[in-house]
């Protein structure tokens, strides 16, 4: 079973290439995992996290998904969280709106991750 940070690692390399400083979705994402603001502040109150003083973006959104990755791991596999992550929802692999390509990308981003071949931090 590979880690919360494996998980991390291999959803950055799939969302944005591990670039910190990418944009996606029409201006609306951001970051190594391609976040909207209104989802993370969503994911954060589940949590209750708050960004600290003087937190870069990248950090807070590490943080929230540690949660939500620590969290589900208790009941879903790492391929489901990816999915929930994409999608913002949980779904499985007979439901329609299940994304095979995304999951195919995940799966090899995270044997990468796993063999020590990606250290995106």
């Amino acid at each position: 079973m590979p880690t919360v940070d494996q998980i991390i690692k291999a959803l950055a390399l799939i969302e944005s290439n591990a670039n910190w400083a990418a944009w996606g979705d029409g201006g609306r994402a951001m970051g190594r995992w391609q976040v909207h603001p209104d989802r993370l502040w969503f994911e954060a109150r589940r949590f209750d996290l708050e960004p600290k003083l003087g937190e870069t973006w990248d950090s807070f959104v590490a943080r929230v998904l540690q949660a939500i990755v620590h969290v589900a791991m208790q009941t879903q596999l790492p391929l489901n969280i990816a999915m929930y992550w994409h999608l913002g929802h949980w779904t499985y692999p007979d439901k329609p709106d299940w994304d095979s390509k995304y999951a195919a990308r995940f799966v090899a981003a995270l044997a990468r991750v796993e063999e020590g071949g990606d250290d995106n931090g």
